[in-house]
């Protein structure tokens, strides 16, 4: 088929079309509009878009081919719920790819993407100070982009950009940070920017990150465990772990520790 054949031409104005419902999905899902079993109608979301209902149902395929939604038979469309094993073996496999693709990027990083990344800390820890999660969730996603944004494999990027858009989902629905833990967090994005601007060895960095990631597991488990269980952010075993989550009736706040 040619670039002049009318098909072809429709087919990318269709794509292009899926891709826009998909990314308005994606971004309601992740700002905490859409949450974890609400009801997905595809006849508004093709009317809030603009778009017919096919394509509006093949960008819906495409999140559920991602674990984001899941279509119900016979019963519409809502937003998947991650159960807590699954979403450690999400951190987990990010903690190891987005470990090996900053590594793999470091050396390609320019003082300009440092500083960017440094500017998007500080509004992570603006964000912290207002207690705004959801503020502090897009900056995360933004902070660990401009880290692997450059990173010569193109394979290991897709599958990051999917397990992060589906870790960012389930924080934004149901887990929050008090400041302590977003204080450490903070903390170690520093460090990585400082060791990556001194030139440290792959190796080195991959481990930084890899171990940045791993240590988010316990604390998003904890606000995992809380949410679901409806249990309160302030008894002796939250106090003690210095992690929490917001309850589902205040999903998008950041609690001081």
């Amino acid at each position: 088929m040619t670039s002049d054949d009318p098909r072809a031409d429709g087919g990318a104005r269709r794509g292009n079309k899926t891709q826009h419902v998909y990314d308005h999905v994606m971004e309601r899902i992740v700002d905490g509009s859409f949450a974890a079993g609400d009801a997905l109608n595809i006849g508004a979301l093709a009317e809030e878009t603009g778009v017919s209902l096919i394509p509006t149902r093949e960008a819906l395929r495409r999140l559920e081919s991602e674990g984001l939604v899941e279509f119900l038979f016979h019963r519409g469309v809502r937003v998947a719920e991650l159960g807590i094993d699954e979403y450690r073996e999400i951190m987990q496999t990010q903690a190891v790819l987005e470990g090996l693709a900053v590594g793999m990027t470091a050396p390609l990083l320019t003082a300009e993407d440092l500083d960017r990344a440094r500017e998007v800390n500080t509004r992570m820890d603006e964000a912290v100070r207002r207690g705004d999660f959801h503020a502090y969730n897009e900056g995360s996603l933004e902070f660990h982009g401009i880290l692997r944004a450059a990173c010569p494999n193109r394979h290991l990027r897709d599958i990051l950009d999917r397990g992060q858009s589906r870790v960012a989902a389930v924080r934004a629905s149901v887990i929050g940070y008090r400041g302590a833990v977003a204080e450490r967090l903070s903390g170690e994005h520093l460090e990585i920017l400082d060791r990556i601007a001194a030139g440290a060895p792959a190796a080195e960095i991959e481990a930084l990150m890899r171990a940045h990631r791993e240590g988010t597991i316990a604390a998003d488990s904890e606000g995992f465990r809380r949410s679901t269980h409806g249990e309160g952010a302030n008894d002796a075993d939250g106090a003690r772990s210095a992690e929490a989550a917001t309850t589902p009736a205040s999903p998008g706040s950041l609690e001081p520790a």
